[in-house]
């Protein structure tokens, strides 16, 4: 099955290619006829993939903005635009703008070629200019491997309209992602309609890394790139960007035939609240009875996506070490007590003599995903992943247990009567600990069997401890919880009565 997947994929490749040569329309052909997915895609990012300037002029944008909030961590306003050209430089001076419509803006100078150095990249999430490629004043080709995922008709051919511009490898037939660019050249359809354009709405070319079966590439079925980074003097990094297609398919959504369009809406934008996700993609659709108890929206603040695609593909910018700005599409978190820094593999390309970069794991069944870090600590920024591993196994199924700790010391051990008790959903358990600690703390039910692991073999500091016990999916009776710190060990009994 894969591999008629990924023939198919290869497939529709060549049909891209192919349709360089035949004839476009524009995108402007289109709004006649289909006005409002015309009028969907105008305010979505593909049109802004890379801009013309007319000379005197700036880029346009549609004015957008939307508030971006992870838990209660990170908290910005995204916004589209560009405010200024670089620093020391004109708009008259620039022929193209890539982006800028949600992650970054970058510049061609007046011969097409890549503008590089210090404040030569605007992020729009955090609204810096940021240093392009290198520190040092420099510029680059425009490569056909860059334009073929810019543009609607990209060719390695010069067009005469192109000669000015040394800079750019070859041309196009429209600047930006254009109704053509998906749904293939459409001038015959224009002229008659009953002529469907060649349709081509294979995602997977521009939004997975290394599609063009042509240059210098890596093993790409499924393979993840992830760069390391240095933030706030944590080591850390993040998924290349572009590589959604990949995570995908190194998912079970993906082995169960999921592709773009089941969650997405393709003609309408996702960064600011445009409907470009399906209502039917909500996880709770397939996902029922999945909240997680003491872990809800209306106290934490994070909803599903949050924890199972965190921001950590990177393109623009940071907001922390683990927060970037575009989402993972693995839906699997990694519950082992290991960092990204231990789910990689080197992989070397083609070249000669090959690179070597880093991938991310996949296991036996060709499945990945991310670890904790991402997941939780991009919250609980005062954690790690050792801690974050003994909540997150069967969290959906346990709950998550809030432990309140209040300094202070005391002469003895102590485990206190849970409260309420009886109790018909949570309780409370407390304890005290005279002085640091290896505590384990479990629930019985009346034949003694092990219901619960409230705290497993955790360093605790001295003080008032309070945990909080939720008796999901139990049924009613006596249950014991039992506490084990150093060599101190004692039980009390509750009862639930739902």
């Amino acid at each position: 099955m894969l591999k008629i997947l990924l023939l198919s994929i290869f497939v529709l490749f060549l049909g891209y290619q192919s349709m360089i040569a035949q004839e476009f329309a524009g995108s402007e052909s289109c709004k006649g006829c289909h006005p409002a997915a015309y009028a969907n895609w105008k305010q979505s990012g593909h049109p802004y993939k890379i801009q013309k300037l007319d000379g005197t002029n700036g880029p346009t944008y549609p004015v957008l903005s939307s508030q971006k909030t992870i838990g209660t961590v990170i908290n910005y306003t995204l916004h589209t635009g560009v405010p200024e050209p670089p620093e020391g430089l004109q708009w008259s001076e620039i022929s193209f703008v890539l982006g800028g419509y949600w992650s970054n803006a970058r510049f061609l100078d007046k011969e097409g070629y890549l503008i590089w150095g210090a404040k030569r990249q605007y992020n729009l999430a955090t609204r810096k200019w940021v240093n392009y490629t290198q520190a040092d004043p420099g510029k680059g080709s425009y490569s056909y491997s860059c334009y073929r995922c810019h543009t609607t008709g990209p060719s390695k051919e010069k067009t005469p309209a192109f000669e000015a511009y040394p800079g750019i490898q070859g041309s196009w037939a429209e600047a930006g992602i254009g109704c053509e660019g998906c749904h293939g050249p459409a001038k015959s359809h224009v002229s008659n309609p009953g002529q469907k354009p060649s349709i081509n709405r294979e995602c997977l070319p521009c939004h997975a890394r290394d599609r063009d079966f042509e240059t210098t590439t890596y093993t790409w079925n499924k393979r993840v790139e992830w760069q390391s980074r240095t933030v706030s003097d944590v080591a850390t990094g993040f998924i290349r960007h572009r590589e959604q297609g990949d995570m995908m398919l190194a998912s079970k959504h993906g082995e169960m035939g999921f592709n773009c369009a089941t969650c997405h809406d393709p003609h309408k934008g996702v960064y600011f609240n445009l409907g470009g996700i399906k209502p039917s993609a909500s996880c709770e659709n397939c996902h029922t009875n999945k909240t997680i108890v003491g872990h809800e929206f209306s106290k934490t603040n994070a909803s599903c996506i949050d924890c199972h695609m965190p921001k950590a593909a990177r393109n623009g910018d940071q907001l922390s070490p683990y927060v970037s700005e575009q989402s993972a599409h693995y839906w699997k978190i990694i519950t082992d007590p290991i960092t990204m820094f231990e789910n990689l593999e080197d992989i070397s390309n083609t070249a000669t003599p090959p690179a070597t970069f880093k991938f991310i794991k996949v296991d036996d069944n060709g499945i990945s995903g991310t670890t904790l870090e991402y997941s939780c600590l991009q919250c609980h920024t005062a954690k790690d992943v050792q801690w974050a591993s003994i909540y997150a196994k069967g969290i959906h199924k346990n709950g998550i247990t809030h432990i309140n700790t209040q300094p202070g010391t005391s002469s003895a051990y102590s485990l206190g009567q849970n409260y309420p008790n009886p109790f018909q959903h949570s309780t409370t358990i407390s304890f005290i600990l005279p002085k640091a600690s290896n505590v384990t703390l479990n629930v019985y039910n009346a034949l003694g069997q092990q219901v619960a692991v409230l705290i497993d073999n955790v360093w605790m500091n001295g003080g008032t401890h309070k945990i909080d016990f939720h008796a999901k999916g139990l049924p009613n009776g006596a249950y014991i919880y039992s506490i084990q710190a150093n060599n101190f060990g004692f039980s009390r009994k509750m009862i639930l009565s739902q």
